[in-house]
C-alpha cells in the first residue's frame, strides 16, 4: 500500500517551478580582472551582488530530476585609479560593468528521495550564458602614461558548467524552501576592444534561497 501511494504521489507532483534569490560571487581569476584590481581603486568583494533565478524541474523518478535554470546578474562598479592622478591631483576615473545570464539544463539527485519532508540533492548541468562586459571613463596608457578617454565592451554568449548541492524542506505538500549552493565554471572571448589578454573569467559561486512550488 506504501509503495502504491508513494508512486502516485510521484505522479501527482511530478513538476515543480523553483524561485531563487540570492548572491553572486564572481571569481575575477583571469588577468583583465587581476590588473583593473591592481590599478583601480576595487576589490573582489565589491563585484558580489544579488542573483535572481527561475527554474523549471522535472522529476524523472524518486532520485532523479532534469532541470532548466534561467537567471540574472549584474554589477557596476565607479572606481578611479590607485595609483595614478590628473596633473592637478585630481581622481582620474574609470568604470566596470558585468552582467551575465546563465541559461542552464541541469541533473540533478537527491540520494535520499524527494518524498521527504527534509532532503539533501546534488546536480550537474551545463550552460550557455549572455554576458556583457564594459570598461569606460579615462584610460592611462602605458608605458607613456597618456591619458586617454574611451569605451570598451564585449557582448556575447559562452559555454561553460556548473555544480550545485543544497537542502529542501518540503513544508506543505505543494511548497517547499529549499537552499542551494552553486559554481559555475565559464571563460569567454573578449573581444578586439581587449587585444592582449587572455580569455575573461565568468566563473564564480552562487549562494541562494528559494521557494519550490509543485505542480500536478
Amino acid at each position: 500500500m506504501l509503495m502504491v501511494l508513494g508512486l502516485g504521489s510521484g505522479i501527482l507532483f511530478s513538476q515543480s517551478i523553483n524561485f531563487k534569490i540570492g548572491l553572486f560571487s564572481p571569481s575575477l581569476q583571469s588577468d583583465l580582472w587581476e590588473e583593473n584590481m591592481n590599478n583601480l581603486a576595487f576589490n573582489k568583494s565589491d563585484m558580489l551582488d544579488t542573483y535572481y533565478g527561475a527554474e523549471y524541474e522535472f522529476f524523472i523518478n524518486r532520485i532523479a530530476s532534469f532541470s532548466v535554470e534561467i537567471g540574472k546578474y549584474s554589477k557596476e562598479i565607479y572606481s578611479e585609479y590607485r595609483d595614478y592622478t590628473f596633473a592637478d591631483d585630481s581622481p582620474i576615473f574609470q568604470n566596470i560593468y558585468l552582467s551575465v545570464t546563465p541559461i542552464e539544463a541541469n541533473i540533478k539527485l537527491y540520494p535520499f528521495g524527494h518524498r521527504r519532508v527534509f532532503f539533501p540533492f546534488l546536480g550537474v548541468g551545463v550552460g550557455l550564458y549572455a554576458w556583457t562586459y564594459q570598461q569606460w571613463g579615462d584610460f592611462v596608457i602605458f608605458p607613456e602614461l597618456d591619458i586617454q578617454e574611451g569605451f570598451a565592451e564585449t557582448e556575447t554568449f559562452s559555454f561553460g558548467v556548473n555544480a550545485r548541492a543544497g537542502l529542501v524542506l518540503r513544508f506543505h505538500h505543494r511548497f517547499a524552501f529549499a537552499l542551494e549552493g552553486k559554481y559555475q565554471y565559464v571563460r569567454g572571448q573578449l573581444s578586439g576592444s581587449f587585444e592582449g589578454f587572455e580569455m575573461l573569467d565568468l566563473g564564480g559561486l552562487t549562494a541562494t534561497a528559494g521557494i519550490h512550488i509543485y505542480l500536478r
